[in-house]
């Protein structure tokens, strides 16, 4: 007999097989659906660590094309504070004057994907259950900070200009997504800020303590704080002088610059990182600029060694890890079950099914079963996630901006859960092709003898 499988035939056949392993089935649904559970958390870190650094931008995220990065160097150390002051500004007014910048400012501390930031939490002072974790930094007044970082301040709020020269004392500048979180509004200027200390120690004498209070100056649209988050939620602070004697400059090249010719220019006669032969336009007196970089290749060069990336290596290397026994568990798993079908392959063969269509049949179940048992995996993390929190009022808490997929719990829980099924269907699918394609080759007469 040799009668062609047709679609109802197959359908049928595929429905009483599944019936029939009923118990292996069920097995290998405990065993996916256990690990969908255990990597669901893991998973969603990843994705997330990844999307925020190769794909997401803030929607105001400040322009890096035109911007240099240098740290300020002195020979010998000045001793003699007042004249150490002087000669640098003299050094950053010699460097504003270059036609081909636009702005520059002396700083200790960078935004975006440089800077030492610390995370405080906030709350809206008329109303303390608003709060969110912000990372703070701090800028040098009339140094034009905002305008040289490029960071633009929302309709509504004082220009870049003002911010950078007349920020009160208690004032604070704000990003926007902060604001909304806050006070519902980026028309935040005038309004209060409270800084909290939640630590063990503060909560141990008595709750959280007061460690500042702010009045919003401005607020500017978000950008990233750190190289491998997009952290919207950010608060700088004035202050009138630097911290310490390690300064840096930041400059702002005009639009129409081209970037790699001025670097080829001011650094082509560099011989070592010591100011030796340095052309004349970036040193002044005692003054200099040993190593000028572009925003983007010196992030890039501090972000090699950053807490955070050690973290999304080490985040990686696990998860690789957890992948791998997976797809071995997975391999030996469906190895044995098509092993153990064998019999039924050489029957199907035998009535002349095509070996594309016992293919699919066996592909349809194992995807089904997959489906199965990430759904149940992905149930129970979502009540563990609702009940310690993470789904806080169904929306993820303190992620960035308000327009962004993982602001929405629901939408990115959906999505995480589509990338971890797409992901364990490939790795069943991988485990069932080999031991698939054994069986179907196959002589009908030799499946039928196996045991």
């Amino acid at each position: 007999m040799n009668q062609t499988f047709k679609l109802p035939t197959l359908s049928l056949r595929f429905a009483k097989n599944f019936w029939a392993h009923r118990k292996q089935n069920g097995w290998i649904v405990v065993e996916i659906a256990l690990v969908a559970l255990l990597s669901f958390y893991f998973l969603d870190n990843f994705v997330v660590a990844t999307y925020d650094t190769y794909f997401c931008r803030p929607a105001g995220d400040f322009e890096r094309d035109h911007l240099l990065v240098g740290q300020v160097g002195v020979k010998p150390f000045e001793q003699d504070t007042l004249l150490a002051m002087t000669n640098l500004y003299a050094l950053r007014d010699h460097v504003r004057a270059l036609p081909e910048v636009q702005y520059a400012c002396i700083t200790d501390d960078f935004g975006g994907e440089i800077g030492g930031y610390h995370q405080s939490t906030f709350c809206a002072e008329a109303d303390t259950t608003r709060q969110c974790s912000a990372y703070q930094d701090c800028f040098l007044l009339h140094e034009q900070y905002f305008e040289a970082q490029g960071l633009t301040p929302v309709k509504g709020s004082p220009s870049a200009a003002i911010l950078s020269d007349e920020c009160p004392e208690d004032g604070a500048v704000i990003t926007r997504s902060m604001a909304l979180a806050l006070f519902d509004t980026d028309q935040a200027v005038g309004r209060r800020i409270v800084e909290y200390d939640f630590s063990d120690f503060a909560l141990q004498n008595g709750g959280p303590l007061i460690v500042n209070r702010f009045t919003v100056a401005g607020v500017v649209e978000d950008y990233r704080c750190r190289p491998h988050e997009r952290y919207s939620y950010a608060i700088l602070t004035p202050r009138k002088s630097l911290m310490g004697n390690f300064s840096m400059i930041i400059i702002r090249l005009r639009p129409d610059i081209d970037t790699e010719a001025f670097m080829s220019k001011i650094c082509g006669s560099y011989t070592n990182g010591h100011g030796s032969d340095l052309p004349k336009d970036l040193q002044m007196g005692l003054y200099y600029i040993p190593n000028l970089h572009t925003y983007t290749a010196y992030a890039e060069t501090k972000s090699k060694s950053r807490e955070d990336t050690i973290l999304f290596s080490i985040m990686g290397t696990f998860i690789g890890l957890l992948l791998l026994n997976v797809i071995l568990g997975t391999l030996g798993t469906f190895w044995l079950q098509i092993r153990k079908r064998t019999e039924d392959i050489g029957i199907m063969r035998s009535f002349g099914a095509k070996r594309r269509n016992v293919f699919w049949m066996l592909w349809c179940e194992a995807a089904l079963l997959t489906l199965i048992a990430c759904v149940i995996g992905q149930i129970i993390w979502l009540q563990f996630a609702i009940n310690i929190g993470i789904a806080q009022g169904f929306t993820m808490t303190g992620t960035g901006h308000e327009t962004d997929w993982v602001n929405s719990f629901w939408l990115h829980f959906l999505i995480v859960c589509a990338i971890q099924y797409l992901l364990l269907l490939a790795i069943v699918t991988l485990g069932m092709v080999v031991p698939t394609f054994i069986a179907m080759y196959k002589r009908p007469v030799e499946a039928l003898r196996h045991e």
